[in-house]
C-alpha cells in the first residue's frame, strides 16, 4: 500500500495546488474589471475557468490513461502543471493578470487526465485494498476542492499574499516527487473481439454505468444547490451575518473528511447514501438555529463521499480496464457539468422558492431514484461483497468485485 499511500498523496498536492491560486485571482480581476460595464461578465469568465476545462476535456483527457503507461501519464500531468503554474507566477509579478489566469486554467486543463488516471489504475495496484483505497481518493478529490480556496482565501492578507503562486508550485513540484518512483499498472491488453468498441458505446451500453453517472451528476447538483441555498437561509433564515454561511459552507464541505469514517459504521450503499443525503436536508430546512443544523450539513458533505466513492467503485467493475480510466473521465466531466448548471440554476431556484422550500425540494430530489427500488427484492440494492463475483458485463467478466465500501461528490 506504499505505493498507494504515495499515489493518493501526491494527487492531494496536485489538486490543492490547482485550487490555490483562484480566491487571488479573481480578486485581483474584480480589482481591474469589477467598475467596467461588463466587468461582471469579466469575473465570471474567470470563475468559470477552473471548472470548465473539467466539462470540456475530462470525458476525452480521462481516455489518454487507457491508451498510454498510466505512471508516465501522472508524472507528465504534474510536470504540466509545475511548468504552467510557475508561469502564471512569472505572469503575476509581473503584473499580467489575464496571462497569470490563462496559465492557471491550462494547469487544470492539464491535470484533467490525472483523477480518471489514478482511480483506473487503484483495482490494480491496490488488490483487496481497493475499497479503502478508492474511499481516500474520493474524499482528497472532493475536498481539494474546498482545501485549495480555502488556503488561497487564507492567504489574501497582504503579508503572505505574494506568496500564494510560489505557495502552488511548490506542493506541484512535491506531487511529482512522491510520485516519480511508483509504478503503476495498467492498461492491461483490450480483449480482441472487444478492441473495436468506442469507449462511450461501451459506458453507454453498460446500465450499471450509467446509472453510476446519473447518481454522481444528482448528487453534485444537489450539493450545489444546497451550497448556495445556505446563504439566504443563514441571513434571512437564522438572522445571522455571512460568517455563519461561511462556517455552514466550511461544516458542508469539510464533512466530506468524515466519508471513510462514516463507511466504516454503516454498511453503504447508493441508496442509503441518497436516502442520508436527503435526511439531513430535510433537517438543515427546519432548523431554527444554525447550530442544529451544522452536524447535519457535515453529514450531507460525508453522504457525498460515501455515494462518489461507489460510482467510482461501480465504474471500477463494470467497465474494462482498457476503457475504465475513459468512463471515469466522463464521470469527472458529469459530476463538474452539474456543479456548473447546478450553479446557474440555484440562484433563480432559491429566490422563486425561498431557502427552507428550495432545501425541501433537493430533499425529494435526492431520494427520486430511490423510488424504483421500492419495488424490487431488497437484495437488489445491496452491495455485492469484496471477492464475489460479478455478472458478466458487454461479454466481459468485470474486472473486480463491487467493493463493500468504496470511497465516496462529488455527485
Amino acid at each position: 500500500m506504499t505505493a498507494v499511500r504515495r499515489l493518493i498523496a501526491s494527487y492531494a498536492c496536485a489538486a490543492v495546488a490547482v485550487g490555490l491560486p483562484w480566491p487571488l485571482l479573481l480578486v485581483l480581476v474584480w480589482d481591474r474589471y469589477g467598475t467596467d460595464p461588463h466587468g461582471a461578465w469579466v469575473v465570471g469568465l474567470a470563475g468559470a475557468a477552473r471548472m470548465a476545462p473539467y466539462v470540456l476535456l475530462s470525458w476525452a483527457a480521462g481516455s489518454l490513461g487507457d491508451r498510454v503507461r498510466r505512471d508516465r501519464l501522472v508524472r507528465v500531468t504534474y510536470a504540466a502543471r509545475l511548468v504552467l503554474l510557475s508561469a502564471g507566477a512569472v505572469a503575476l509579478a509581473a503584473g499580467h493578470v489575464g496571462a497569470a489566469v490563462v496559465a492557471c486554467a491550462l494547469a487544470v486543463a492539464a491535470g484533467t487526465p490525472t483523477y480518471p488516471t489514478i482511480a483506473a489504475a487503484l483495482p490494480g495496484l491496490a488488490g483487496p485494498e481497493r475499497a479503502r483505497a478508492n474511499e481516500l481518493l474520493v474524499t482528497v478529490e472532493v475536498c481539494a476542492w474546498v482545501v485549495g480556496p480555502a488556503l488561497g482565501g487564507l492567504m489574501l492578507a497582504p503579508a503572505v499574499r505574494p506568496f500564494t503562486l510560489p505557495v502552488a508550485v511548490a506542493l506541484s513540484l512535491l506531487a511529482w516527487c512522491l510520485v516519480a518512483r511508483v509504478v503503476v499498472p495498467g492498461p492491461v491488453a483490450r480483449v480482441p473481439e472487444t478492441a473495436a468498441a468506442g469507449m462511450l458505446r461501451t459506458v453507454v451500453r453498460c446500465r450499471p454505468a450509467v446509472v453510476a453517472l446519473g447518481h454522481a451528476g444528482l448528487l453534485n447538483l444537489v450539493v450545489t444547490v444546497t451550497g448556495v441555498a445556505l446563504l439566504p437561509l443563514a441571513l434571512d433564515g437564522w438572522g445571522r451575518d455571512e460568517g455563519m454561511f461561511g462556517v455552514a459552507t466550511a461544516f458542508l464541505g469539510f464533512g466530506a473528511l468524515a466519508g471513510p469514517v462514516l463507511a466504516r459504521f454503516v454498511t453503504a450503499t447508493v441508496g442509503r447514501g441518497l436516502a442520508g443525503l436527503a435526511a439531513a436536508l430535510l433537517v438543515v430546512a427546519a432548523s431554527p438555529l444554525p447550530w442544529v443544523a451544522l452536524v447535519p450539513l457535515a453529514l450531507a458533505g460525508a453522504a457525498g463521499v460515501v455515494i462518489e466513492s461507489l460510482v467510482t467503485g461501480t465504474l471500477q467493475d463494470r467497465v474494462p480496464d482498457h476503457h475504465r480510466a475513459g468512463a471515469l473521465g466522463v464521470a469527472d466531466a458529469v459530476m463538474v457539468g452539474s456543479c456548473l448548471l447546478g450553479s446557474l440554476l440555484a440562484p433563480a431556484l432559491v429566490t422563486a422558492l425561498g431557502p427552507r422550500v428550495s432545501l425541501l425540494a433537493l430533499s425529494v430530489l435526492a431520494v427520486l431514484p430511490l423510488l424504483p427500488r421500492l419495488r424490487r427484492p431488497a437484495d437488489a440494492a445491496r452491495v455485492v461483497p469484496a471477492g464475489a463475483a460479478e455478472p458478466a458485463v458487454l461479454g466481459l467478466r468485470a474486472s473486480s468485485p463491487l467493493p463493500g465500501r468504496r470511497s465516496a461528490p462529488a455527485a
